[in-house]
């Protein structure tokens, strides 16, 4: 998932002498690639501890990150999740999640917590279930994922909730609306900080 911030500065441009517009495109590529640093501020630090309750507290830290614009020819930043998650995309849009195979895996209370890739990887359900003491049993109405943590037979730890239909995803991360409006409030001052000290410091 990904949220692209460029701008429309044609309007602007018309309403400027030549020398204003030589700094036009220096200053915007200095503004947008601030907006964008804004905007994963915003996500990291605001919607996604306000959407989900996660034992990982550094997870939106690692995984959202910003692309710059290279140069004030390319004139694009972007704020992306650099893991590629597709859950992180259903939260945000919402929607219908398809099973793949037997059973869909919905990641209980109990799983370990994710860090990163790498951490990821490891509790993933088919990895999981490759473990000698982590089986897959029906719980009344529920399949799950359980895994005996000690020599005892009890407790068991409940690692994945597995579904025989698709599930209903409610949209519940707004990623999108809320990098809008941050970049919305925030582009036209750092705009103006950048041209107004693009001027002052060019020579004519």
């Amino acid at each position: 998932m990904q949220i692209n911030i460029s701008t429309n500065i044609s309007t602007l441009t018309k309403a400027l002498d030549s020398f204003g517009k030589q700094q036009v495109p220096f200053a915007t590529h200095r503004a947008i690639n601030q907006t964008a640093f804004d905007v994963r501020n915003e996500i990291v630090k605001q919607t996604f501890p306000r959407s989900f309750d996660m034992k990982a507290k550094q997870f939106a830290r690692q995984a959202f990150r910003v692309e710059r614009s290279p140069n004030k020819r390319k004139l694009v930043a972007r704020v992306y999740d650099r893991f590629g998650k597709d859950y992180l995309v259903n939260q945000a849009e919402g929607g219908t999640k398809k099973k793949r195979g037997r059973y869909m895996s919905i990641p209980a209370q109990e799983r370990p917590r994710v860090s990163g890739k790498a951490t990821y990887n490891r509790v993933h359900p088919r990895t999981v279930l490759n473990r000698p003491k982590a089986f897959v049993q029906k719980v009344g109405d529920q399949h799950m994922i359980l895994e005996r943590r000690t020599k005892e037979r009890y407790p068991l730890k409940r690692l994945y909730l597995l579904h025989q239909t698709d599930a209903q995803i409610p949209k519940r991360f707004p990623f999108y609306e809320d990098a809008r409006k941050k970049a919305g409030r925030v582009f036209d001052k750092h705009f103006a900080t950048y041209f107004a000290a693009a001027k002052r410091t060019a020579k004519r």
